[in-house]
Formats: structure tokens, sequence, C-alpha cells
């Protein structure tokens, strides 16, 4: 912990001499699982939204950007004329070191490890007229009408890049590969692209 924090402080003590941006962003994510246990998934659309903090690391391309985000996983399955749905929101943790380039308009990549808390869920199935659905709760329990997902903690990876316009408009696309299983005894994991726009606002 003292190692880690020293490595922040030299980050933030780096940075503090240049303009530094908070980044407001929201837009949509694709998720779908991956494993030996998740044939015959399909790719599932949600939500994200969240701040990011970029910190650049001198007068060069290199900055960090840790972000604050929450973000909707999950997956969906369908077969035999039925679809089934897998919602999971998570708030999440990326830190990013990131590479840009260019002028007035600005192109950028950007790769670092991510972490995310489970915070709740819902499974829902559909077959003409037959709908239902269940809560789904992260850690253990035996209730019969909630799903439980054991795993609250979901590690991954995340890489990607975009574009600044202007200094106004930022455009990122980035995929996220999860590496924690989400339950002990399957081995499927979370992974998806996330498409945003966000708004950064300089602080200097």
């Amino acid at each position: 912990m003292k190692k880690l924090l020293l490595v922040v402080a030299l980050i933030v003590a780096v940075s503090a001499s240049y303009a530094q941006s908070i980044i407001p962003k929201a837009g949509l994510s694709l998720s779908k699982i991956h494993g030996n246990d998740a044939s015959g998934t399909d790719s599932k659309a949600g939500l994200t939204l969240g701040v990011g903090f970029n910190l650049p690391l001198g007068e060069g391309a290199f900055s960090i950007q840790p972000e604050l985000n929450y973000i909707q996983k999950g997956f969906k399955a369908s077969e035999d004329g039925g679809t089934a749905k897998l919602n999971l929101n998570y708030l999440e943790l990326p830190v990013l070191v990131k590479a840009s380039f260019g002028d007035v308009t600005k192109f950028y990549v950007n790769a670092g490890p991510s972490i995310a808390y489970g915070l709740s869920g819902k499974v829902s199935y559909e077959e003409g007229n037959m709908k239902f659905s269940s809560k789904v709760k992260f850690g253990d329990g035996d209730a019969e009408d909630i799903v439980y997902i054991n795993n609250k903690i979901d590690l991954g990876v995340q890489f990607g890049g975009g574009v600044l316009i202007a200094g106004k408009v930022m455009v990122d696309v980035r995929y996220g590969l999860g590496l924690t299983k989400l339950s002990d005894d399957t081995e499927v994991k979370n992974g998806g692209f996330q498409f945003t726009v966000g708004l950064p606002i300089s602080l200097k």
C-alpha cells in the first residue's frame, strides 16, 4: 500500500505543473462473455458513463488517465425461440497509460489495468408471450428467486484509442478483457467494447 501511494504521489507531483483535465463521458457498452463455457452467446448493448482525470507526464506525448465509470456488462443468448439476457452493473476503475499525437486534432492510444466492483444485476428470459426475470446479486446466498454470482471483483485490462477534436470533444473506443471468472463453477469472464463521447474540462 505504501508503494502504491508513493507511485500516485510521484505521478501527481510530475503532472502538477502541466495542463490537467477532467473528462465527463457517456456512451454505449457492447458486452459479451468469453471462455470455455461461453459458446452460443451473443453481444448485449448497455450503458456506460463516468469521469476521467488526465495527468500529463511532462511536456511529451504521455499521460496517465485514471477513471471512475459505471458500466453494464453481460451477454445475450438465443435458443429454440427463446432469448435470455444477463445484465450486470459494475463500478469500474481503469488506470490507463495514454499516448497522444497531433496538434489541433489529437489522436491517441491507451492501455492499462482495470478493477470493477459488482453492484447488482438482472437475468431475464423471453419466449413468445412468456416472460420472466430475476434479480442478480454478487456474493453467496440461497434465495430461490435470486441468481448469485460469486465474484464481486472483476479484474481486467483495457486497450483502445480515440480522437480529441479541437480540444473540445473526445471520442473513445476501447476493448475491456476480463481476467476474473464470474463464478467459481464456470469458466466464463466478462469482455466487450466501449464507445464513449467525452467533454474535457481544463483545470489550469
